[in-house]
């Protein structure tokens, strides 16, 4: 049930709310590094949530600058922590 709403709220996602997200959280994206965040939400995320997300950080840490990267890995952890017990 709940890969179904998570899916479901992933298709609905946009650039916007990826730029808006990282501004909120106070990082700054280039196009370049929303396209990618986006491409990796909208094909990863069953990996990121439910599997292993290392090799995806591992990969992002190449696509990412470093400030964005520790941002990103951060934020992924607390949530990842935080909605757990949901997972």
């Amino acid at each position: 049930m709940i890969e179904k709403l998570i899916k479901k709220y992933v298709d609905a996602i946009n650039l916007e709310d990826i730029y808006h997200f990282a501004e909120e959280n106070g990082v700054h994206l280039t196009n370049e590094e929303a396209l990618y965040l986006y491409h990796i939400i909208q094909t990863k995320w069953e990996n990121v949530v439910f599997g292993d997300p290392e090799p995806i950080l591992k990969d992002a840490k190449k696509n990412l600058s470093e400030s964005t990267y520790k941002k990103a890995e951060e934020l992924l952890y607390f949530y990842l922590d935080k909605y757990k017990r949901y997972l």
